[in-house]
């Protein structure tokens, strides 16, 4: 046989020649086209689901071994993939766990290691940012406001949902703003359905089980005794949606995707004196329920993993079994799972480690540590302790000094551990976490005749262990308790209590000044906040208490000074500048509305400064921009009588009458005795030509306040 180049030569005449090379041409395609079919097609790339379950229990959960039936959908999930039945949360705080599960870092080392902190910093990627790099369209849904975007979590997601009703930020501490898991999953599920084509990483938070627990009914009368597992029975019930929707989905979605069910932490119910998480790393906050159902092209084979994992392992493994080659598997600090799930060879697994800086952060005494393998849990604390997990799951058995060898070789190992990835994350502005600060912010406390200064430790000070202090942190937790529910007095006595224990303690003044904001003795809440700050300097919500207080008491220009400490540390903190913009809207609205613009620009999602922003421009009569961020704060549901009312005064003065008459309709179902919405609508069906209608709302709204009386005579 000829070889193929042969074929190509041109021929000796010209016509020929223009015949031969056209045919040589096709038959050159035609056989590149040929070769190409005969090869085989890349897969796509699998998509990607991973479901955090906030503050669930591994214990709870069926295919763990829990007998009360709590969750048969997530137990399904677990008999299509692998379940590891020792997931361990590097931290039990719901975003410092959630930073590390999508950096692969330890909290050490990224320096989210508590909520006093700073957001993370920017020179840690995320694994959105990696998989939307790579191709992958990329969406999250999380359920609380802890998690907003403000925290630099949103980073490389083209869709971060974390708008939350806003009648929730008129009722609740920004803190408590979540949303249920059925509108959660509605919400995933429309994301979902606008990707058909792209690969997709879908990041989807459920809050439900957090504390306070309040499941729906049919749950809340189910479980009436045990809240805490209605809230989980409901939340794997909308999980149950979601599954279905994906079976039934064209193109094999549930086969064609790695979903990756776990939990940020655990939560205590009484267990070593404990309420909910954070003080203390036992099993019950940070084993947490680990499940990979992976992607059919995986081929891995359902199996339990009886070794000790941790969650910063989930990057790592998304991106192996993905096949996805990024930047970040440099900054990843554990390996992935895959190798320990097939077989592969593979070095000897570390154990898992974990920590809690709550009890130094906020309280001033020892921090936690601990590391754990399939079979020993070890915790470093001042008291050190040591437990069996198969023969003492509750770990009330502190075998310390029975297995001394075993805790010391643990401790080393946690050493090892530590030194091998030493912090390196520092704040903006080269401020560190906790309790440090600025010399500007330290300056600023002294102006106001605050000492703010903290001795430092020395090196071989010891410091409380937080067991030994669980006495004071439980009337904390009570007194905190007494403040929402408005038991002040009785919340005060717990404080002095705590006080005359621990006179050092900077989140008791705080709690103090809590307590004074919410009766609007703001004098008293001045001097609770300032105590805290300068016992802390570095924590941002007794400055922020502080600013506010001066604020409300006419002293402009020193709240907007410390304000301003505030944002040099972290510029991203949208709360400051939304409290500046309270500050200054009465003597400065250019300043507050800028204030405003810059909250917006930060967190999209956040309707009170719409509504605020809204009512400036009624205030400027510049009532287009004004009907504009009010009606845009009404549809994220903020609805109340001054949204509704000032955007019926927008819409009268643009001559839009029947959308004035309903908003003052809607103003006066929230507040029927608020008089201005009843005046306000007897002007616009007056201009409507209705007196009938306009003489009943004006007589109403002169029996509301006698004062309108005169200026309805006689209309």
């Amino acid at each position: 046989m000829r070889p193929l180049v042969k074929i190509c030569q041109p021929e000796k005449h010209s016509g020929q020649f223009v015949l031969s090379s056209l045919g040589c041409a096709l038959l050159l395609l035609g056989l590149a086209l040929f070769l190409g079919s005969c090869r085989q097609k890349k897969p796509p790339r699998p998509n990607i689901l991973i479901i955090t379950v906030d503050t669930l229990r591994a214990d709870r959960v069926g295919c763990y071994g829990y007998a009360g039936g709590l969750t048969p959908n997530v137990d399904a999930l677990a008999k299509d993939g692998v379940v590891f039945e020792r997931g361990v949360a590097q931290v039990p705080l719901t975003w410092p766990s959630h930073a590390a599960i999508f950096t692969g870092t330890y909290p050490f080392h990224n320096g989210v290691q508590d909520f006093t902190g700073q957001p993370l910093s920017d020179r840690f990627r995320t694994l959105a940012e990696s998989l939307k790099d790579h191709g992958y369209a990329t969406g999250a849904v999380v359920s609380s406001f802890v998690l907003d975007r403000s925290w630099g979590l949103a980073r490389g997601f083209e869709s971060y949902d974390d708008a939350f009703a806003g009648q929730e930020f008129l009722v609740k501490n920004l803190g408590l703003v979540e949303r249920r898991a059925e509108e959660s999953v509605n919400h995933a599920v429309g994301w979902l359905e606008a990707h058909p084509n792209q690969p997709f990483f879908l990041w989807l938070h459920l809050y439900d089980p957090h504390s306070p627990y309040n499941p729906p009914e049919p749950f809340r009368s189910q479980y009436a005794k045990q809240p805490y597992e209605g809230e989980i029975a409901y939340a794997d019930s909308q999980l149950g949606r979601l599954f279905t929707w994906l079976k039934q989905a064209p193109n094999s979605l549930y086969d064609n995707t790695l979903i990756v069910f776990l939990s940020d932490h655990g939560e205590s119910l009484g267990e070593h004196g404990e309420r909910e998480h954070g003080f203390f790393v036992y099993d019950s906050t940070v084993r947490v329920p680990v499940i990979l159902k992976p992607p059919k092209s995986a081929s891995l084979a359902a199996q339990r993993v009886a070794d000790a994992i941790e969650t910063i392992q989930v990057g790592p493994t998304v991106l192996e079994l993905v096949g996805v080659q990024d930047p970040i598997q440099k900054q990843f600090q554990a390996a992935s799972l895959v190798p320990l799930v097939n077989g592969k060879p593979h070095g000897p697994v570390r154990p898992a480690y974990s920590e809690t800086f709550y009890p130094a952060n906020s309280f001033g005494w020892s921090p936690l540590r601990s590391v754990q393998t399939a079979r020993y849990h070890y915790i470093e604390a001042p008291e050190q302790e040591l437990y069996e997990h198969q023969a003492d799951p509750s770990e009330n058995n502190n075998l310390i000094a029975k297995n001394a060898d075993i805790a010391t070789s643990l401790h080393a190992q946690l050493n090892q551990l530590l030194a091998n990835y030493a912090a390196s994350a520092t704040a903006p502005g080269g401020v560190a976490s906790g309790t440090s600060a600025s010399p500007d912010v330290l300056e600023k406390l002294r102006s106001l005749g605050y000492v703010a200064y903290r001795a430092p430790a020395a090196p071989n000070a010891k410091l409380a262990d937080p067991k030994d202090k669980l006495p004071v942190f439980q009337d904390i937790l009570r007194a905190t308790d007494q403040i929402q529910t408005g038991n002040f007095s009785a919340a005060r006595s717990l404080l002095s209590s705590a006080q005359r224990k621990e006179p050092q303690l900077y989140l008791i003044p705080f709690l103090l000044g809590e307590a004074a904001s919410h009766e609007a003795q703001w004098k008293e809440a001045e001097e609770q906040f300032g105590r805290a700050a300068a016992l802390n300097p570095g924590f941002e919500q007794a400055r922020m208490g502080l600013a506010r207080a001066l604020g409300l008491q006419g002293k402009t220009a020193q709240a907007r000074d410390m304000i301003a400490t505030l944002l040099t540390t972290n510029p991203q903190n949208f709360r400051a500048w939304f409290l500046l913009a309270q500050i200054e809207s009465k003597d400065d609205p250019r300043s507050s509305r800028q204030a405003l613009d810059k909250v917006i620009s930060i967190q999209p999602n956040f309707p009170p400064a719409y509504r605020d922003r809204g009512l400036l421009s009624v205030r400027e009569q510049t009532y287009v921009s004004g009907a504009e961020d009010l009606s845009r704060a009404a549809e994220m549901g903020l609805r109340d009588v001054t949204t509704y009312n000032s955007l019926g005064i927008c819409y009268s003065r643009m001559n839009r009458l029947d959308d004035a008459i309903e908003s003052y309709r809607r103003a006066i179902a929230f507040d029927p005795g608020y008089a201005q919405a009843h005046l306000n609508l007897g002007f616009a069906y007056e201009r409507m030509n209705q007196p009938e209608m306009s003489k009943k709302e004006y007589a109403e709204a002169c029996r509301l306040d006698r004062g309108i009386c005169p200026l309805v005579a006689g209309r």
